[in-house]
This record gives C-alpha cells, sequence and structure tokens, in this order.
C-alpha cells in the first residue's frame, strides 16, 4: 500500500496540471471568441505601460544604412556615368528601333556601323549608343528609318527639398531667415568646393590632416554634411536648411573617416578665431579629453555654438565632443518620428537622421543615415534663428532652440530625445514681436444730441483694436500636453479663432502634420478630419496656425501619439479586423 502513494500522488498532480492546462485553453478559446463575436470591443491602451519608452524607438533596421564600425555609409548600385553633373556629350547617340533588337541583332549593328550600345534597362525600344569618328550614322538612319540624336542631359527644375529639411519646417520660415550673415564651421573630412549646390558658400578653412589651406574632400562624408546644413538655392540638387549661410570647411578627418583629437581640437581653435558662429561636429570619440574640452570651452566662451553627432552605437551615451555641457548632443529620428534604431541617446535635442538626401563627391548627390546628418539640422537651424536674431546670444539661440521643440516621446525633456525634435516653424513664431495680431472692430456709437449751429460735428471715434488667438479645440489633450486616442480612426481637428469677430483680417488659418500643411481655409472656425491613413503608429504633431494680413500670426500644436498601438497586432479573423488578437493559439502566445 505505501509503494503505490507515490504513484497516487504523482496521478493527482498530473491531473491538477491537465485540469489547468484544460482551463487555460478554455480562456484564450472564450477571449477570441467573444473578440470574434462582439468585433467591437478591444483590449484597452494601459497608458502606465512599463517600458514605454521602447514605443518611441525604430526597429527598422532596414532603414538604417550605417557601416558595423559605427560610421555612414551608402548602399546603393550605381552607374558612374550617369552620375554628377552631366554635360552634353556629342559622342552618346539615343535611337528609337521599331521593334526590341536581339542580341546578335545589336552585335550586328555595332560591326556594321562602327557603334557601341550602352548598357542599361531597355523601355521603349530606346537604345544609347556611344559613337566614334569611323561610326556610319547616315548609313545606320538610312536602313532603319529612324532619328538619331544627341542624348541631352536633362535636370530636375528645382531644388529637391529633403523630408529632413521641411520636417524641421525650414522651408516654412525662409521668407524669414535663410541663414544669411552666419558662418558654419563643418569640422569633418573636408568639402567638395566646386560642388554647384556648394560654391557659392564656401569660404576659407584649413585642411589639419595635410596642413595646407586646401580643405578638399577626398571621403564624401563632409560634403553631405555641408549640403544638409547650407547646400544653395539654386534650382538645381537639393537645398539645405540654411542656404544662404557660409561653410567653413575644416578637415581634421582621412579619407577613410578617422583623425586625431589634436586636429579636432586646433580645428575648433581656427573656427573660433575666423568669426565662426555655429560649429558642426559629426564626429565623435567614447573617450574624454582635457585637450578636446579646452578646445570646446574656448569656443564657447567666445559666443560659438557648438553642434556635434551622438554617435551610432544604438542606445550608447553621447559620444565627446556632444558630451560636453557647453556642445548640444543632437540624436538621430527617422520619418516616422521615432528614434533611429542606430542612434545613441542622452541628447539635446532629436533632427532628422535616417536617409537624408544631400551634396556628395563627385558633385553628385547621395541618401546617407546616421546621427551626423541629424547634427548640422540643428547647426542650420541655429543660423536661421541667429539670422533672424543677430543681437541673440549663443545661450539665447540655444533656449529658443530646447524651448520650441517639439516633445515627443516622455513629457518634457527624456533620454531619448533630450528636449524634442527641431521645429524651426515655432522658432520664428517665438521671435516674432507680434504673435496675436489685432482685429479691428468698428465701435457702436454713442447717442448725441443734435449739434446746434455754432458746434461742428466730431471725428468718429477711432476703431476698437482686438487680438485675436487661435485655439484648437478638439482633440483635447488626454496626457498632459498630448492626445492619445483608444481606438485607431479619423482624428477631427476642431479649431477656432478667439474672439470670432464681424470684421477680421484673417487671411487663412493652416492645418500642419509634421510641419506639412495639410488643410487651409479662410473660416474663423473649421473642422478638418485627418484621415486614419494619414497617421500610422508613431508621434505626429498637429499645428494650427493663423495667418492674418499685416504679416503676424498665431499658433497652437499639440502631439498626437499613436505609439501605444504598435504593440497590438491588426490581424484578420473570419474577415473582421481584430486588434491585438491572433486566431492562432501559437500566435497568441507569441504576444508574451
Amino acid at each position: 500500500m505505501d509503494n503505490c502513494q507515490p504513484s497516487s500522488k504523482l496521478s493527482k498532480i498530473v491531473g491538477i496540471g491537465v485540469l489547468s492546462l484544460g482551463i487555460l485553453l478554455f480562456s484564450v478559446i472564450t477571449i477570441l471568441f467573444v473578440a470574434n463575436v462582439y468585433p467591437g470591443s478591444r483590449l484597452f491602451i494601459d497608458y502606465d505601460e512599463p517600458f514605454l519608452n521602447s514605443r518611441y524607438i525604430s526597429d527598422d533596421i532596414a532603414s538604417d544604412t550605417f557601416s558595423a564600425n559605427g560610421t555612414e555609409m551608402y548602399q546603393e548600385n550605381i552607374i558612374n556615368e550617369k552620375q554628377g553633373v552631366l554635360k552634353v556629350d556629342e559622342n552618346r547617340k539615343v535611337v528609337t528601333f521599331q521593334k526590341d533588337l536581339t542580341q546578335q541583332e545589336k552585335q550586328s549593328i555595332e560591326s556594321k556601323y562602327g557603334v557601341k550600345f550602352v548598357s542599361g534597362t531597355i523601355s521603349g525600344k530606346i537604345y544609347v549608343l556611344n559613337i566614334s569618328e569611323e561610326s556610319s550614322l547616315d548609313e545606320l538612319k538610312s536602313e532603319y528609318s529612324t532619328v538619331i540624336e544627341t542624348d541631352i542631359p536633362v535636370k530636375i527644375a528645382s531644388d529637391m527639398i529633403d523630408w529632413g529639411v521641411a520636417r524641421i519646417g525650414a522651408d516654412k520660415v525662409w521668407n524669414q531667415s535663410t541663414g544669411s550673415g552666419v558662418k558654419i564651421a563643418v569640422i569633418d573630412t573636408g568639402v567638395q568646393r566646386d560642388h554647384p549646390d556648394l560654391r557659392n558658400n564656401i569660404i576659407q578653412g584649413y585642411d589639419f590632416v595635410n596642413d595646407d589651406n586646401d580643405a578638399t574632400d577626398d571621403n564624401g562624408h563632409g560634403t553631405h554634411v555641408a549640403g544638409i546644413a547650407s547646400a544653395t538655392l539654386n534650382q538645381s540638387g537639393t537645398v539645405g536648411a540654411s542656404y544662404n549661410a557660409q561653410i567653413m570647411p575644416i578637415k581634421v578627418l582621412n579619407n577613410q573617416g578617422y583623425g586625431y583629437l589634436s586636429d579636432v581640437a586646433k580645428g575648433i581653435y581656427f573656427a573660433a578665431d575666423n568669426g565662426v558662429r555655429i560649429i558642426n561636429m559629426s564626429l565623435g570619440s567614447s573617450s574624454d579629453s582635457t585637450t578636446l574640452r579646452n578646445a570646446v570651452t574656448y569656443a564657447a566662451n567666445k559666443g560659438v555654438l557648438l553642434v556635434a553627432a551622438a554617435g551610432n552605437n544604438s542606445g550608447g551615451p553621447c559620444l565627446y565632443p556632444a558630451a560636453y555641457s557647453s556642445v548640444i548632443c543632437v540624436v538621430a529620428t527617422d520619418s516616422k518620428n521615432q528614434l533611429a534604431s542606430f542612434s545613441n541617446m542622452g541628447g539635446e535635442l532629436s533632427a532628422p537622421g535616417v536617409s537624408n538626401y544631400s551634396t556628395f563627391l563627385g558633385s553628385s548627390y547621395r541618401y546617407l543615415s546616421g546621427t551626423s546628418m541629424a547634427s548640422p539640422h540643428v547647426a542650420g537651424a541655429g543660423a536661421i534663428i541667429m539670422s533672424k536674431c543677430p543681437t541673440c546670444t549663443t545661450s539665447e539661440v540655444r533656449n529658443i532652440l530646447r524651448d520650441t521643440a517639439i516633445d515627443l516621446g516622455d513629457t518634457g525633456k527624456d533620454i531619448l530625445f533630450g528636449y524634442g525634435l527641431v521645429d524651426l516653424v515655432s522658432a520664428m513664431n517665438y521671435l516674432s514681436p507680434n504673435d496675436n495680431p489685432p482685429v479691428v472692430e468698428e465701435p457702436t456709437e454713442p447717442t448725441k444730441p443734435a449739434p446746434s449751429k455754432q458746434q461742428q460735428p466730431k471725428s468718429p471715434e477711432s476703431p476698437r483694436m482686438i487680438k485675436q488667438s487661435i485655439k484648437i479645440e478638439e482633440p483635447i489633450p488626454n496626457r498632459g500636453t498630448k492626445y492619445i486616442p483608444n481606438s485607431v480612426g479619423d482624428i477631427n481637428v476642431k479649431f477656432s479663432l478667439n474672439p470670432i469677430v464681424d470684421n477680421t483680417n484673417l487671411q487663412s488659418i493652416s492645418v500642419l502634420i509634421n510641419n506639412l500643411e495639410v488643410y487651409s481655409t479662410t473660416k474663423q472656425s473649421d473642422t478638418y478630419v485627418i484621415p486614419k491613413e494619414m497617421l500610422d503608429h508613431s508621434q505626429h504633431w498637429l499645428t494650427v496656425t493663423a495667418t492674418f494680413t499685416d504679416g503676424s500670426r498665431s499658433s497652437e500644436k499639440m502631439i498626437l501619439d499613436l505609439t501605444y498601438f504598435k504593440t497590438f497586432e491588426k490581424v484578420n479573423f473570419r474577415d473582421r479586423s481584430v486588434l491585438g488578437v491572433s486566431f492562432s493559439i501559437l500566435d497568441w502566445f507569441r504576444f508574451f
């Protein structure tokens, strides 16, 4: 009997386990059934869930291009003969045949007429030929009854505004400031001085790698950085955040992107002693240095605004010199306003740094990613503010950048985004002396006795001036200054001027999402519906700006935070959309 007791206990344990598992499976099935029968039900968002910061970090590694050692790189198959500024080449001809040619037919034409087909994608039976003096074009045209003409280069009719420059609102404030009169030192690999989009803004710099006055770029990194800050507005290529600011190239990194801190320190002293207002350093080291710190302090004491990249170590602290208190450490965000997956943390400000289009070697252009790309956005923004307010001190400019930044992430300064994403629209509004314009309202005429023959009628009273300001009435923030919807759907934006008057000098009211105008009206009160398709599950900022005929404006903004929906998956369950619930039991366990 005693020998059977262990077996009996084991059976009980197994029975309890099976029963528990059955209860668990029954619960799961019940949840799935309820979600299916009652599709209107949803999983409620826990606004106080732990580790909320993870919602604000990009997990899209594929969109962030950087090399293993943390430096930026580009990954693109290019055809060299089509890169850079293209010029007319009379030996490059374009011809359209009546049919697509086989490889054998092309070889026959090459042999017979002394031409060479250029490799490339064939579309519309169009082929490109390289010719020489021995080529027989007349016979070729005659036999194939076709037209042969020079393959003339074409170019875009205007500058391409990169998404990052647009995201910080630079293009919205160029009517007020373009960075004119401000010198930015780019301490980097040098700059291609004769690049068509840079040459008009380049001033004399220095090469501390080769100890000469020619700070020519032999890597490409510095040229790309310079273009983000100050590529010119010349109806070609791209345009920088402060396109009239001057660029002083200071080369401290070699053609592999490496250099010594001694040269970086020398570059800082050189820039500070030669009249720059801003120094951009898209470089860094994990090691502190007294020499480097002293150079940074020297420049700061001379009124220079120092900006540096945080680094690309995927969550590490700001590198040096960005880590110094007198330097603005800049982290990188992507197009969804998330922290880039490669970016370090703990910065002071955030700026776009994923797939930014800018100038490159060979008078060409490239998309690059990195905190190196984020930093010149802030440098360019600083130049815009300094040009608008020449009397502003460096400390005041830095405070303006902080105080007007879009407060991404947790409320207030946080470890991911610092004070937030640079916003030049808000900065310019901050600098405007008359944000809320006066509105003319005719006064009510008082009752007067009839004037006697000796009395002359008085002039009418001057109209009373009333200020109007814009107010976002809906949505109402439900998490500090943020609005966090509790379900996926369209968002109604209701706004109104306060007060509404009969005689207003309103010019227009604009609704902007992430500094992109999506709606405009001349009504004093209106509603715009943001379609859910416009808002992915990330952070967006809503700005409503009223502009008046005297040039003044009034703005209000808020954050629309949809990142809570990132933790849920939207799957189809018997042709019904169920948020956060999966039909497969195995899939359901995958969420935990």
